[in-house]
């Protein structure tokens, strides 16, 4: 029967936990510079992009519209 080489055992299991923990480390810093990065670029879009500033009145179309869809919505009392 051979001996196991305890030294060697530990100290590969210790290289391999410690390790894990380095990939993730760098995954993590990975990560946290692409985010800052597609953060900034989703701010330039935003202030780049004109948005349309609403009306504060309807128009007739829009005012059907609405009407149509409450009265779709609304349930019917001559329903059975």
């Amino acid at each position: 029967m051979e001996t196991i080489d305890w030294t060697y055992a530990i100290s590969t299991l210790i290289i391999r936990f410690v390790g894990i923990f380095v990939v993730l480390g760098v995954l993590q810093i990975i990560m946290q510079i692409t985010g800052r990065i597609f953060a900034r670029l989703d701010i330039r879009d935003q202030r780049t992009s004109a948005s349309p500033t609403p009306s504060p009145h309807l128009t007739a179309e829009e005012a059907a519209a609405i009407a149509v869809a409450l009265q779709l919505h609304r349930p019917s009392q001559h329903r059975k």
